[in-house]
């Protein structure tokens, strides 16, 4: 791996050199000139993804904002017996049961009801937290700091994944391209030189 990076490195700075090279065709100024520039975008995409998450996190913390402030949390009643949201097959451990049933709440004198999650132990007549809106409506609860936190930095991250991606394909492909030209560039003057030619060093 260290060979190839001082390998590839020799290649950008005899390709970019100023110096007379007969061996360097213009193809090769043109690809290393390109594949500069996408390694300096693959390291601007570094600060450029945590603008990004900084942006990211203000703005769902603004979200979180104004949902705790148009909701609250009403203890409601469960209303049916719980039963398993999935089969008991696929229950592998205690941590993993999950079972929803119907619960109600009172907004003013309107009753609501709803099917929700609930506690695999809970039992009819039980309360469990529900967040609602200023209808009464039954919505998800705000996100807290940690969610908004991960949020952000996992969105960050999935930028600069697909923005290094982005820059090293491109940069394959700049490279793939250069050496396809300068290959068929070879083959055409190696033949006009067996025909009686004479090398051009171009």
């Amino acid at each position: 791996m260290g060979a190839a990076l001082k390998a590839h490195a020799a290649w950008l700075v005899n390709a970019l050199s100023i110096g007379r090279n007969p061996l360097r065709r213009p193809i090769d100024r043109v690809a290393a000139g390109l594949t500069l520039l996408l390694l300096m975008a693959a390291m601007i995409a570094i600060p450029v993804s945590g603008l990004f998450a900084e942006s990211m996190h203000r703005d769902l913390s603004e979200r979180a904002e104004h949902a705790a402030a148009s909701s609250r949390p009403v203890n409601a009643v469960v209303a049916t017996t719980p039963s398993l949201s999935i089969p008991v097959s696929e229950v592998y451990s205690q941590d993993s049961v999950s079972s929803t049933a119907v619960v109600e709440w009172r907004n003013g004198l309107h009753e609501q009801r709803s099917r929700v999650q609930v506690p695999s132990s809970a039992q009819v007549g039980d309360t469990v937290p529900v967040w609602i809106d200023q209808q009464g409506n039954r919505v998800p609860p705000p996100p807290d700091s940690r969610s908004v936190a991960a949020s952000a930095v996992f969105a960050a991250l999935l930028l600069l994944v697909v923005l290094e991606i982005g820059s090293f394909t491109l940069i394959s492909a700049v490279q793939a391209g250069a050496r396809r030209i300068g290959m068929q560039a070879w083959a055409r003057e190696w033949d006009y030189v067996q025909g009686g030619g004479t090398w051009s060093q171009r």
